[in-house]
């Protein structure tokens, strides 16, 4: 909201100030009212605190299916890791009924939207309190029935997750950036009893391409999906030093695999297994192949002196 600060000049004649009653009686008003108006703003403690990732930018790595889908990784009440489709063509969050029955969760008795307690999207991204549809739209339905994307689909991310976040997608890289924003938007239109009873024809068309996917899949046979090694996480947040030549540690995640391994915010990586790190791309390539488990070296400098640590790697979502 725009303020604007209006200034009185009060004009003097001879020495004194010239000051009218009139002038007294607005000024005590305004005094008057500033101070309700600071009492009232203290008799509100059911002001929510403001999310601590607002602001944030997270780099959430992503993949393209077989049919060119952005897929990322993301864990729904702690439970997953889970496949789900950046859609922004999708109106909300959509949890397929198989992955639902896993995590715990399902379509209310009355009402429209099943709450979440939590939506963790791998990169650091977090949501708390959002609502999701638990049913399996006809795309999901054709798509994993016959195999096309190359790894099974969970669940939709549509407009009531994305538009929290502004999307920076380069292609020629293998992470999209996700700047959280200030804003929450509402719940899409819920159909009522009666379209949901008798939709329309044209949606009745669609819903029954599952099926006809499904009986299809029969037929020609299912095509494999690819096996994908569960990622190595560290626990470390990272940024390219002024010079471009060097990666400094910005934040260390508490219990995380580089905490326990004593790793700080303020360490410079010098090497990781013996290769030199001269920036970020060299050292996500040292990266990429980490997996689950895998132990790693990473050699820092610290307060003008190099020191090893062995960092065991847990699993990434």
């Amino acid at each position: 909201m725009e303020r604007t600060l209006l200034v009185a000049f009060t004009p003097v004649w001879q020495g004194r100030t010239m000051i009218s009653k009139k002038s007294i009686g607005i000024a005590a008003a305004l005094a008057t009212a500033l101070a309700a108006s600071a009492v009232a703003t203290q008799d509100k403690p059911d002001v929510a605190p403001k999310d601590p990732q607002i602001g944030r930018a997270f780099r959430v790595p992503y993949r393209l299916t077989d049919t060119n889908h952005f897929l990322v990784r993301v864990r729904v009440n702690g439970q997953g890791p889970f496949n789900f489709l950046v859609d922004s063509g999708a109106p909300a969050l959509y949890v397929a009924t198989e992955a639902a029955a896993k995590i715990g969760i399902a379509p209310p008795e009355k009402g429209f939207w099943t709450p979440l307690d939590s939506l963790e999207i791998e990169g650091g991204a977090r949501l708390e309190k959002v609502k999701a549809r638990v049913e399996d739209p006809f795309q999901l339905v054709g798509m994993n029935a016959l195999g096309l994307p190359g790894a099974t689909i969970d669940g939709i991310l549509g407009f009531t997750i994305l538009a929290r976040f502004k999307l920076d997608i380069d292609l020629t890289r293998d992470r999209m950036t996700w700047t959280r924003l200030d804003f929450t938007p509402g719940d899409p239109p819920v159909p009522d009893d009666r379209d949901r009873a008798n939709p329309p024809v044209e949606l009745q068309l669609m819903n029954a391409l599952g099926p006809v996917a499904k009986g299809l899949a029969f037929l020609i046979g299912k095509q494999p999906e690819e096996e994908l090694a569960p990622r190595g996480f560290l626990g470390l947040e990272w940024a390219e030093a002024a010079d471009a030549k060097a990666v400094q540690i910005i934040r260390v995640l508490p219990d995380s695999p580089a905490a326990a391994a004593g790793l700080a915010a303020g360490d410079a990586l010098v090497r990781i297994d013996g290769k030199p790190v001269d920036g970020l791309k060299s050292a996500r390539e040292s990266l990429a192949a980490l997996r689950r488990n895998q132990a790693i070296e990473l050699i820092v400098k610290r307060g003008g002196e190099e020191k090893a640590f062995k960092v065991k790697a847990g699993e990434g979502l």
